[in-house]
């Protein structure tokens, strides 16, 4: 019967499934079992990829596809129809439509080969399919999905989230914060250079890292990590270079609010003429108790772009990220870079809408750009803030090229870094950049925070770092001498205690804890009480002694005592395996949490995720990585948790782009669609 229904299948799917034999292709899987594809081509590469990836995590790779399909309502109801809607509002559909004859040929050759992988795949493993009209998947389908991703990452989603109905659905692609440092040859004692790549990604979900290493005879040869149901890596290393992203956070939108006729319904006023909205329907399908429901929603078309109506008036929003369709490809390009000028030149286009990229080679150059495609706009208007509709002079149509951004190369301090801190604090004080010689209106933020503090005080105590100063450096879990976060939580570290007798003793352990957010750590502990109780207030004394009441009466209804252990509160976890961990929110090792039950214990989900460190000296680069939980999220799989204890402790795994070497020490060789 089931060789049956593959044959079925198989029939139906030719088209898509039957140009790459998967016995061209190898998929070597090491003793973590991380998967090395070798093949002739990158097309067939990204086949195996598919393939591989899938065999990890079919059902993360399907609820990025479903969104590509506007599919997403029908398999996870309501908030899936929030994320169908979004597709439509922003056109991705429209923009892949009309875009699509502007990639590369070599780029559709790999987006195919991913397409057949992802496939053959289904027909082969369709008792693991979520919803039976999702296969086949087309190209155009994994584009839509590109387009709706990178615009969540833009922010797209918490706008119009917030105008549809003052709150925002979830945003799986929001990271709460990302490292990436880069040092050259004359700051390190060894005459090599060092990267570190180091995401703060959710460790689960659309928006989690999957680690790979892809090679083929085409000069592909790249480790590093990618999202669910992407056929290129987006960050990583190759034979000769490698990059690390962080989030930024420049002006990358723009919201209008229209200037409505009194009279003539859904008509605007736009440069002295009176303009009829264009009506547009949303077509949505709603899962309800088990069926698809049909529905629509209204929104409009106006001259700044999509457009909704809300209690307050017509607003329309203008970003980047859904007039881009290259984004894609450039990260593909980027793998393919062999020194820092063809890495470069694969940036220049700016088709990424944002993103901070920290880079080092084999050369020991060391880069850094707060990449965004920001538009050339009109300095006379405030643009942080909602902006008039009914002008010309507030729509732009040109972008600022590459030169225009903020960035460094080879500064004299051999040291270059962000963590989502502003573009103007990324090396040594001498070497930083003037933030006065950028538009202002470009928006780039002038803030940092307590990592990027942090990081430059260890910087100031050493000259030259040994790889092991690095590792330190980058596993560091201790705050400054002041925080830095939104909310000023230094108040609470000027209350006298002995002001306060109810509360004395929960103040002087604070107040004399040494700032590191260690597992055994008492001090940690009532830190994290803190940090969990402040979020989103603003502080005064009288707010600050709440906020230290409220923690202690958590702690002691919950332990009978204030001196709680961070461990005792803060775990990592999967399946039944549970182990403590250092961190708290934003130290340069951080970890931020989520309360598992009843009981006052939180289960980390954000944090270091995926880490890669690598040395550029003679030959291949060295390098080390580790992922929150293994290789797979299949429960059955060895590798499900086998990175779990390495990864708390702070310990890295070799990793290696050696095709011997991979090959000799392989745990398992195969081609895709092997059984």
């Amino acid at each position: 019967m089931r060789e049956g229904l593959i044959l079925f299948f198989l029939v139906c799917f030719q088209p898509l499934i039957a140009q790459i034999s998967p016995e061209n292709i190898d998929i070597v899987r090491d003793k973590w079992g991380v998967a090395h594809i070798y093949a002739q081509t990158d097309a067939e590469v990204a086949y195996g990829l598919a393939w591989a990836h899938s065999e990890d995590d079919f059902e993360t790779i399907q609820s990025t596809l479903l969104a590509g399909k506007l599919m997403a309502g029908k398999q996870f109801g309501k908030d899936g129809a929030g994320i169908d809607f979004f597709t439509q509002f922003i056109g991705a559909p429209e923009l892949v439509k009309d875009k699509k004859n502007e990639l590369s040929s070599e780029f559709l050759a790999l987006l195919n080969g991913y397409v057949q992988g992802i496939n053959s795949y289904a027909v082969y493993h369709q008792d693991e399919i979520l919803h039976r009209k999702l296969f086949p998947i087309a190209e155009d389908d994994m584009l839509t999905a590109f387009v709706l991703s990178l615009s969540a990452m833009s922010g797209a989603d918490k706008v119009i989230g917030d105008l549809v109905a003052n709150k925002k659905f979830n945003n799986p692609y929001v990271g709460i914060g990302s490292n990436a440092i880069a040092l050259s040859q004359n700051k390190t004692s060894t005459g090599e250079s060092f990267l570190a790549v180091n995401s703060h990604q959710p460790f689960e979900g659309p928006a989690s890292w999957y680690e790979v290493h892809l090679n083929s005879e085409e000069g592909w040869n790249m480790l590093g990590s990618l999202f669910p149901g992407s056929p290129t890596i987006f960050h990583g290393v190759n034979e000769n270079l490698g990059w690390a992203h962080t989030v930024n956070h420049p002006d990358k939108m723009d919201v209008y609010q229209l200037r409505m006729h009194p009279e003539m319904k859904d008509h605007y006023y736009f440069d002295g003429d009176i303009i009829q909205l264009e009506k547009k329907k949303a077509k949505l399908k709603v899962k309800l108790l088990g069926l698809p429901i049909p529905l629509s929603k209204t929104y409009y078309e106006s001259v700044y772009g999509p457009t909704l109506k809300n209690d307050h008036g017509y607003f329309a929003l203008t970003f980047a990220a859904n007039q881009d369709l290259k984004a894609i490809q450039q990260w593909y390009e980027m793998t393919k870079a062999g020194n820092l000028d063809e890495f470069k030149n694969s940036l220049s286009g700016i088709h990424l809408p944002d993103f901070n990229i920290v880079y080092a080679d084999k050369d020991h150059n060391i880069f850094y750009v707060s990449n965004a495609k920001l538009p050339i706009r009109d300095s006379n208007f405030k643009w942080n803030k909602v902006l008039p509709g009914d002008t010309s002079a507030t729509i732009w149509n040109k972008f600022h090229d590459f030169n225009d951004l903020p960035q460094y190369t080879n500064p004299a301090s051999g040291y270059l870094f962000n963590m989502n801190n502003t573009a103007f604090n990324a090396t040594a004080t001498n070497d930083n950049l003037d933030s006065l010689k950028y538009p202002r209106e470009m928006g780039y933020s002038l803030s940092d925070n307590n990592r990027s503090v942090r990081f430059q005080y260890l910087m100031k105590q050493e000259e030259k770092l040994s790889y092991n100063d690095f590792k330190q450096i980058k596993f560091d879990i201790q705050y400054p001498d002041q925080f830095y976060f939104e909310e000023d939580i230094n108040i609470i570290f000027e209350l006298e205690p002995a002001k306060y007798p109810d509360i004395e003793k929960y103040l002087k352990i604070l107040q004399n804890w040494d700032r590191r957010a260690e597992r055994k750590s008492i001090g940690a502990a009532l830190m994290k009480m803190i940090i969990v109780n402040a979020k989103g207030k603003v502080i005064d004394h009288k707010v600050a002694v709440n906020i230290v009441k409220s923690s202690q009466e958590q702690l002691l209804e919950a332990f009978g005592t204030i001196e709680v252990p961070l461990e005792k509160i803060q775990v990592h976890k999967r399946g039944e395996k549970e182990i403590p961990i250092d961190g708290l929110p934003d130290v340069i090792a951080p970890m931020y949490t989520r309360k598992m039950d009843s009981e006052l214990k939180h289960r980390a989900y954000v944090g270091e995720s995926y880490i890669l460190l690598a040395r550029f000296g003679k030959g291949l680069p060295k390098l080390e990585s580790i992922m929150p939980y293994g290789a797979s999220s299949k429960a059955e799989s060895p590798h499900y948790t086998d990175q779990m204890e390495m990864f708390v402790n702070k310990e890295l795994k070799p990793m290696t782009l050696d095709k011997e070497e991979i090959y000799e020490n392989a745990a398992r060789i195969y081609h895709p669609q092997a059984e």
